[in-house]
């Protein structure tokens, strides 16, 4: 009798060390969130907007405005355009958030630009009283554009990632996913630039087909090194995460974004077949030279 109460003592002390040794390990930190750009706060039913070929916004009918769907032509007119009556502002607490384990925001900023149409017409939208809000359905002055005057490109967003994680709650060696969710980019060129505590790299963006997909929706990810991202601290306890990107694209004067972050998985896409809605963004490190990225 005493032999088996032994037993399921050791057995009980073994599993409260284990559940200590293990916290949910690091899956992700983003910038934005996931909500169709923000015009999941109506429920989608009201966002039925025609494009150039016809079609709903919502091309695959999932409620959500993801790959391979496109941002609604807010005027009916079938083109997302600056100057077009497509400016909207559906920021709501967009914020930092990050996966469960030991992992501290240390100074992650850019959620502002995401939700927001980045055109150079925004701030003449707004004067006017013409800015969408899909959270109340009406159109007003919108929120304050989040890099100064709109009227100029380039107005294209910078994204910094400024983080820390515990060092039991992600392997060394960890691939890492630059994810990005963008819509509406066909004025080329564009790049995005990345920063990192020991360096800078660049990757090239496709832009998006003229034609009856105007304002089509886009998923990418660029694949970074583990070293690219973390640094060991001094005391040993925590991998420094440090990334800065900026979507450089001087000409183009309007696009918009639903979220970037970085991930241990890259980010699908769920357009219908042929659609391009995937964009390969490759890395070769800190010294590799910057690559024209390939759509599938």
């Amino acid at each position: 009798m005493r032999s088996s109460v032994k037993k399921i003592a050791i057995f009980t002390i073994s599993s409260l060390f284990c559940a200590q040794s293990f916290a949910a390990p690091f899956t992700q930190i983003r910038i934005g969130d996931i909500d169709g750009f923000g015009f999941d706060a109506l429920g989608f039913a009201g966002v039925s907007a025609l494009t150039g070929d016809g079609g709903a916004a919502d091309r695959n009918g999932n409620g959500r405005l993801n790959a391979g769907d496109v941002l609604p032509s807010l005027n009916g007119g079938g083109i997302v355009a600056t100057n077009n009556g497509d400016d909207f502002d559906n920021r709501s607490s967009e914020s930092i958030s990050i996966s469960a384990g030991g992992i501290i925001n240390s100074g992650s900023t850019g959620s502002a630009f995401t939700d927001i149409s980045l055109s150079t017409s925004y701030d003449a939208s707004s004067a006017a009283g013409n800015v969408y809000d899909a959270n109340t359905n009406t159109t007003g002055a919108g929120g304050a554009f989040p890099a100064g005057s709109s009227a100029t490109v380039p107005n294209q967003p910078g994204f910094i990632f400024d983080f820390s994680v515990a060092v039991g709650d992600i392997a060394v060696g960890t691939g890492i996913f630059f994810n990005m969710l963008f819509g509406d980019y066909d004025v080329t060129p564009a790049q995005i630039d990345f920063t990192f505590a020991g360096g800078a790299d660049t990757a090239s963006v496709s832009a998006q087909n003229n034609g009856p997909d105007d304002g089509l929706i886009q998923a990418a990810f660029s694949t970074l090194a583990f070293a690219d991202v973390f640094t060991l601290n001094g005391a040993g306890t925590h991998y420094n995460g440090y990334v800065g990107v900026n979507f450089d694209a001087p000409f183009e004067p309007y696009t918009a974004f639903d979220f970037v972050e970085l991930s241990v998985t890259p980010i699908s896409a769920v357009p219908e077949p042929g659609t391009i809605g995937l964009l390969l963004l490759s890395l070769l490190g800190l010294r590799a030279r910057s690559r024209k990225l390939q759509s599938i």
